[in-house]
């Protein structure tokens, strides 16, 4: 009888653990609240991109990166344009990175961490593209820049790189 009693135990709490199992993976209709006032909603993105090359430092605090970036940002809440960054490893990583952003079409591309030469150079083998390049020394004399490319001082920089992602947002 002892034996019965035990079978019938067992038998319950295997089935009393299937039902639980049956019912925690169950299907059920999938409700979705609408956004209340004031929460994040997902942003929608412009079919165009803007992206900032940095020196090693990044986008830290006090770097040229910084304040780069916080224009980019500004520009992109406003613009929808999508932003993004890489910082550079040293200066002979520059151009490689310059192609990298190109061919991520990247439509204005941004530079703290590179000389105007690179810049320059990247310019010229990419007509389809715009480049900043962001500055706090006083170069000796203009250098003979293409089209696509200008050279701006960090004090005036935000304003350009504003100007520049907001006519990337017009051209898509």
């Amino acid at each position: 009888m002892k034996q019965g009693w035990t079978a019938a135990v067992v038998v319950a709490a295997a089935a009393m653990s299937v039902l639980i199992a049956v019912w925690a993976l169950w299907p059920r209709t999938a409700t979705v609240a609408a956004p209340q006032t004031g929460q994040a909603q997902a942003r929608q993105y412009l079919d165009a991109s803007a992206c900032l090359l940095t020196g090693s430092s990044g986008v830290s605090h006090g770097t040229p990166g910084a304040q780069a970036w916080r224009a980019m940002e500004s520009a992109s809440q406003a613009s929808h344009v999508m932003v993004s960054y890489l910082p550079s490893a040293g200066p002979a990583d520059v151009p490689a990175l310059l192609r990298t952003l190109a061919e991520r079409k990247c439509g204005v591309i941004v530079v703290t961490g590179g000389s105007s030469k690179q810049v320059t150079s990247a310019a010229r083998a990419n007509p389809g593209h715009r480049f900043i390049l962001v500055t706090t020394i006083a170069a000796a004399g203009p250098p003979a820049l293409p089209p696509n490319a200008v050279i701006v001082s960090a004090a005036n920089a935000a304003g350009r790189i504003n100007q520049e992602v907001t006519a990337l947002a017009g051209a898509s």
